[in-house]
């Protein structure tokens, strides 16, 4: 009887957490109080059924009100459906419009388009995107994007709609893709059906293009540096074209092509000399050929930055290591750096007037030593210690670190990189790479270095990471010391070449690390920060820094900038404060040669910096204009879909309601609150105790 009870009040939805047999305390109490009010005493007059109704209005209200003492709770079942999300993603590149089909494009097509996303509301959840070089929701089509990457919209969408109900993703496209990776193997995850929308021509049509430009952009005055062309052709067969290259409207280089073949490549090479310092755009051109599909791939910029010195770098070391190689190839990658390599006697006989010293595994336990004078005497400098390294003789240097061992002993340490790291950026792609490379082998011990230094990677040693560095830095007022604790990153390099296919990662991280090392530190009170090329496509953002005599960061005088363009049109900006320092981020300009004016009024002294950027084309989406319907539909295959031409669009809500597994989704979600925060249990004693009292009136009670 008892357990029966209890089930019919969980059966309620009604829970508490004292025993049942307080309940019966409830009913005892009830009942007991009712006796004593209308059966204890001989009340002749009343009518007995009125007396029965009045007394279970009591007992019902007395009841209710010591049972809410218990605070029981109330079990609720709350049900939730999600409509399926239908995710429709529309490439926004410019390749859709330069092809024979444009007007189709942007007219039919978008009617159809749009009037699918209509028709699908009514029972799905339909979200918008349009994709090119980024992604954006909900929709915006102007077809303007100068870059396609198809695999970063299914990378959003897999990180956006993790453990959602997603249906089906809808893909339209011509296929063309020329930023970021395979979209197929990207893809390849998503656990969701795709159908795919194939747009563009697949036909080879009439056309010339510049497909490809190679040179270094950075080359030194007096220099001739060589330019390597891909001119492509297709069915041009027997056409003659001239291509020249222009430096502001004067021709500097010439080359007559003569087309052979319906499938026509060839590499023109032609040099040209550095003359005057700073940046140069040069603008390559072919003549146009009567009925090909689009002049805007006849011609493509570069621009070459002219300087004047090379930034020397000497490396000294006791004996032979593939590190060494691996340094002087990353430097050497870039015209900016000049490499030497010397023993210990030959650096303290040379007076080398050098950027910056890397002592290789120096001090050494052969016995080679450098003093602590010709240490401190040097503005920069990098240690590199390994198994050959004489620890005690490296700590009496005093050069910034001190490393104890207890005993000889290594350990291998993979990096982890520090995204937080301030003396300058580095890439996702560095971040997510450099975490892949093999390990070092550092010397096992403890470290003790200045609150001045910096950590650029740490050590990560059987699978925990420490707090140890690996790549450090430590600034005083006239002294740079960096610090690479461990050997063998010659690793890294082959490493990097077997990831991405070239030593680019690895040698954007030496080069940046020797960089910052090597330039001269900044004593004015007015400084800015900003890269020295920017895409068209890519904000301009700039950093400025203003300091007092004491060199404290300040932020209250306003900084301006005036950014000034090849045709001397001018574009004045007021940075926006930022914590201590200034930011702004002017936004995208047409591609060029910039430069700039910054100014600060600080108190009665004016400060003024003044320098150049370039922002460089970004022509891809002429490039090639053949649409790859072969990626969409093995896109769609492997994801249960099915790819459609653009005529076909209406089939897609038919196919979609066919699809047995697209479909709502209910949750259940059980939810337990207080019956005593429940305003009807309010009323419904208050009913209790308003009808009592009216009955007893009534009766004359």
């Amino acid at each position: 009887m008892r357990r029966d009870a209890y089930l019919i009040f969980y059966r309620l939805g009604l829970l508490t957490e004292y025993p049942f047999w307080f309940i019966l305390l409830c009913i005892l109490l009830g009942a007991a109080y009712v006796f004593f009010l209308y059966f204890n005493s001989g009340k002749g007059s009343v009518n007995p059924w009125l007396r029965i109704v009045m007394a279970a209005l009591r007992f019902l209200a007395v009841f209710l009100i010591s049972f809410l003492l218990l605070t029981p709770l109330i079990r609720q079942n709350l049900t939730t459906v999600e409509k399926p999300v239908i995710i429709i993603g529309q490439d926004n590149s410019q390749s859709l419009i330069l092809g024979p089909d444009s007007a189709y494009i942007k007219g039919e097509y978008l009617r159809r388009l749009n009037h699918l996303i209509t028709s699908l509301k009514d029972k799905y959840d339909v979200r918008t995107y349009s994709f090119g070089d980024d992604v954006t929701s909900p929709m915006e089509i102007n077809f303007d994007e100068k870059a396609t990457d198809i695999s970063h919209f299914f990378a959003e969408i897999s990180t956006r709609y993790v453990n959602r109900n997603v249906g089906a993703i809808i893909l339209a496209s011509d296929g063309i893709y020329n930023f970021g990776t395979d979209p197929y193997y990207t893809a390849r995850d998503l656990p969701y059906p795709v159908y795919t929308v194939a747009l563009g021509d697949t036909n080879d049509h009439r056309d010339i293009l510049v497909n490809k430009v190679l040179y270094n952009p950075q080359v030194f005055r007096g220099d001739d540096f060589p330019v390597e062309i891909q001119v492509d052709a297709i069915h041009c067969d027997g056409e003659r074209v001239r291509l020249t290259v222009n430096e502001n409207s004067k021709e500097v280089a010439s080359y007559d092509i003569e087309i052979r073949g319906n499938h026509f490549s060839r590499q023109i090479p032609i040099q040209l000399e550095a003359k005057e310092p700073g940046w140069h755009r040069y603008s390559i051109k072919l003549s146009p050929v009567s009925g090909e599909l689009s002049a805007d791939n006849n011609r493509q910029d570069f621009f070459v930055e002219v300087i004047d010195v090379r930034t020397k770098v000497v490396i000294v070391h006791d004996a032979p290591h593939p590190d060494i190689g691996a340094i002087r190839q990353a430097l050497e990658s870039s015209e900016k750096f000049e490499v030497i390599e010397r023993s210990p006697e030959e650096f303290l006989l040379t007076a080398d007037s050098a950027a910056l010293v890397i002592f290789y595994q120096v001090p050494s336990i052969q016995g080679v030593r450098i003093s602590e004078s010709v240490i401190s005497n040097l503005p920069s400098a990098l240690f590199v210690l390994g198994s050959q390294s004489d620890i005690p003789a490296f700590n009496k240097l005093n050069p910034g670190m001190i490393l104890s061992m207890t005993r000889l002993s290594y350990s291998e340490s993979y990096p982890i990189l520090n995204e937080a790291f301030p003396y300058f950026t580095i890439s996702q792609s560095l971040v997510r790479l450099v975490s892949e490379f093999p390990p070092l082998q550092v010397p096992f011990g403890s470290y003790q270095y200045s609150s001045l230094t910096e950590v650029l990677a740490h050590q990560r040693i059987n699978g925990a990471s420490t707090r140890f560095p690996l790549i450090s830095f430590t600034n005083t007022a006239d002294q740079k010391r960096g610090f690479i604790i461990g050997e063998n990153f010659w690793r890294w390099r082959i490493s990097c070449y077997v990831q991405t296919g070239d030593y680019l990662v690895f040698d954007e991280l030496f080069q940046k690390v020797i960089q910052y090392l090597a330039v001269k530190q900044d004593k004015s009170y007015f400084r800015i920060k900003m890269k020295s090329e920017y895409l068209e496509n890519e904000s301009v953002e700039i950093q400025a820094e203003v300091y007092n005599q004491s060199y404290e960061l300040i932020n209250e005088p306003d900084v301006t900038i005036v950014i000034s363009d090849e045709d001397k049109n001018n574009y004045p900006f007021t940075f926006g404060q930022t914590g201590s320092a200034y930011f702004l981020r002017a936004g995208t300009f047409p591609p060029g040669v910039y430069t700039y004016r910054a100014s600060v009024m600080n108190g009665p002294d004016r400060y003024e910096k003044r320098g150049s950027f370039v922002v460089k084309p970004v022509n891809l989406e002429a490039v090639n204009l053949t649409a790859n319907h072969n990626l969409l539909n093995r896109i769609a295959k492997s994801h249960r879909g099915k790819m459609l031409l653009p005529s076909e669009l209406e089939n897609l809500h038919e196919l979609l309601k066919q699809n047995e597994e697209i479909h709502a989704v209910s949750y259940v979600q059980r939810i337990f609150s207080e019956l005593i925060n429940a305003p009807w249990v309010f009323l419904l004693i208050l009913g209790f105790l308003t009808c009592e009292w009216a009955l007893r009136k009534y009766s004359g009670l």
